[in-house]
C-alpha cells in the first residue's frame, strides 16, 4: 500500500530504505488533521530531525495523496536558508514519514505578542519579513516558479538570531499557470482565491501583507465574526487599521494589500 515514490537512492540501490526505528523519538512538536511531528535522534550519527508522520490509516490523507506527492517532489527541489529543508522520506503500513531540519526556536505564531499594546520591535519585524521575502523571491523565481500558497505565522519556524525558516508545503504548487484551488487559512485568504477566479504566485505577496501587519500590530487586518463577513471585508479590503500604527507601516502594507 506505498504511496510516494521511493526515494531516488533506495530506488537506485545505493542505500536501504529508512525506518522508524532508526530513529529515538525525543518528543510531540505539534499535530495536526494530517497527523503528527516529533523531534527525532538517529541512532547511529545523533543528528536530530523533525519527522513529520502521516497517518496513511485516515481516509481524508489517502484522498489527499496527490498533495503529499508534489509536496515533496516540490521541496526536494529547494535549497534555501529560510526554506525549512527536506532530507528524505519513507514509509511502512502505517505511516508516511517526512526527515525534515529540525528549527528549534519555535514558530512566529508563538512569538507574536498577543497583549494589547505590545508587538514586536521594529528591527526584529525587518528581520524576520526579510527572511520570509528572501524565501518568497527565491521560490517565485524557480523554473517554473512554486507558489507556497499558506504562508502565516504557524508556517513560519525560527531558527537561532531569529532567522525565519518557510516551512509547510502541503498546499504548494506550481505557478507556471492560473490555479483554481481553494485552499490556504480563511485570514490570509486573498480576494482572487475567495473569488475562485484563478490565481498565480501573487497570492503569496498578499500573505506577506498580512503576515506584516500581524507582526507589526499583533492584529489580523481583517476582521469578522464569521467567515461570510471575513471574506466579505477581504473582499472589499475593509481593514482594521490600529491608530498607533506608523504612517511608513501603513502605507507600505497598502501598497501591498492590494486586490
Amino acid at each position: 500500500n506505498r504511496i510516494l515514490p521511493l526515494p531516488e537512492a533506495v530506488k537506485s540501490g545505493l542505500e536501504r530504505e529508512a525506518k522508524i526505528q532508526d530513529f529515538e523519538i525525543l518528543k510531540e512538536l505539534g499535530a495536526g488533521s494530517f497527523g503528527r511531528v516529533y523531534l527525532v535522534s538517529h541512532k547511529v550519527t545523533k543528528v536530530q530531525y523533525a519527522i513529520k508522520a502521516i497517518d496513511k490509516r485516515n481516509k481524508a490523507n489517502i484522498e489527499e495523496s496527490e498533495y503529499f506527492k508534489r509536496e515533496i517532489e516540490i521541496m526536494y527541489k529547494i535549497r534555501h536558508p529560510n526554506v525549512v529543508h527536506l532530507y528524505g522520506h519513507f514509509e511502512d503500513d502505517k505511516y508516511i514519514y517526512f526527515i525534515m531540519e529540525y528549527v528549534d526556536q519555535g514558530n512566529l505564531y508563538n512569538l507574536i505578542p498577543r497583549e494589547k499594546n505590545k508587538t514586536l520591535e521594529h528591527e526584529e519585524v525587518v528581520q524576520l519579513m526579510k527572511g520570509v521575502i528572501s524565501a518568497v523571491y527565491f521560490l517565485h523565481n524557480m523554473n517554473p516558479p512554486i507558489i507556497h500558497r499558506d504562508i502565516k505565522p504557524e508556517n513560519v519556524l525560527i531558527a537561532d538570531g531569529r532567522v525565519a525558516k518557510l516551512t509547510d508545503f502541503g498546499w504548494s504548487n506550481y505557478g507556471n499557470e492560473y490555479r483554481d484551488t481553494v485552499c490556504g487559512t480563511p485570514i490570509y485568504l486573498a480576494p482572487e482565491i475567495i473569488a475562485e477566479q484563478g490565481h498565480d504566485e501573487k497570492v503569496d505577496i498578499w500573505c506577506i501583507g498580512v503576515l506584516l501587519f500581524e507582526l507589526c500590530t499583533g492584529s489580523v487586518p481583517f476582521q469578522g465574526n464569521d467567515i461570510d463577513t471575513l471574506k466579505n471585508n477581504i473582499r472589499h479590503m475593509k481593514i482594521t487599521w490600529p491608530r498607533d500604527l506608523s504612517i511608513e507601516a501603513k502605507n507600505l502594507i497598502s501598497k501591498i494589500l492590494k486586490s
